[in-house]
């Protein structure tokens, strides 16, 4: 991840002094990386849940807390946003077996530790940055609209032109897959069969022949089911 870069996280923890220790560990971690950590702090997660935010790059959640446990928070979180990285703090490592669930990126045991908290973070600031980085410009009928890579889901080739499935709804384009698959390299993006580019971050499942990307099922080719696993197995243990 590039210096001088802002990420936006919110903690829900309700416990003072796990909370204090988790934002010093992050303050120490963000001055090292020159990174501004900017930190949303809520004691509950109703309170979170109803002041949720699409803008939030990392949510650190207490499984334990005084309203609601962390899975069942969690589960409610991906009704509103499938792809934000979720990180459990613990005090039980066991309690954090349930986070595939959720998909979950990691859990940190508490009393957070910085040496461990730091390993922690080069990765999940590695999942983050490997799809934050890009911005296409994006030809239309109605003229050019930019599309930034965390905000792509997947792009699929239909007819003679792409659809572009974003967060922010359906974008058609002329252009090839091949070009669109050259300027996102660098953001990791993958091919499940010849028609769909994936945006890993929006994986949800993967089977035998089909992959549940951004709440949309596509089709596994057997050419490419190898390569699209090896490579979202890669990406989700942050080894991009």
């Amino acid at each position: 991840m590039n210096e001088n870069k802002t990420v936006n996280i919110a903690v829900i923890e309700d416990e003072k002094a796990e909370l204090e220790l988790l934002c010093n560990a992050l303050d120490e971690f963000g001055k090292r990386k020159g990174i501004t950590f900017c930190r949303h702090i809520f004691g509950y997660a109703t309170e979170f849940l109803e002041n949720w935010s699409p803008n939030y790059d990392i949510v650190f959640m207490d499984i334990q807390l005084p309203d609601l446990d962390g899975i069942s928070a969690a589960k409610k979180l991906r009704e509103k946003d499938k792809s934000v990285v979720l990180v459990f703090v613990t005090n039980f490592a066991q309690f954090a077996v349930n986070g595939y669930e959720v998909n979950a990126a990691d859990f940190i045991v508490k009393p957070v530790q910085y040496t461990h908290f730091a390993a922690k973070m080069e990765r999940i600031l590695t999942r983050i940055s490997s799809v934050s980085d890009v911005t296409l410009a994006v030809k239309t009928p109605n003229g050019i609209v930019s599309v930034a890579a965390s905000q792509l889901k997947y792009v699929e080739v239909f007819g003679h032109g792409l659809i572009f499935h974003t967060t922010f709804g359906v974008v058609n384009a002329a252009g090839t897959l091949y070009k669109v698959e050259e300027r996102l390299k660098d953001a990791h993006f993958v091919r499940c069969n010849n028609c769909y580019l994936v945006n890993p971050r929006y994986v949800e499942s993967v089977g035998t022949y089909t992959t549940v990307v951004g709440g949309d099922e596509l089709k596994v080719s057997y050419a490419k089911r190898k390569d699209y696993r090896t490579a979202i197995a890669k990406y989700l243990g942050g080894i991009v």
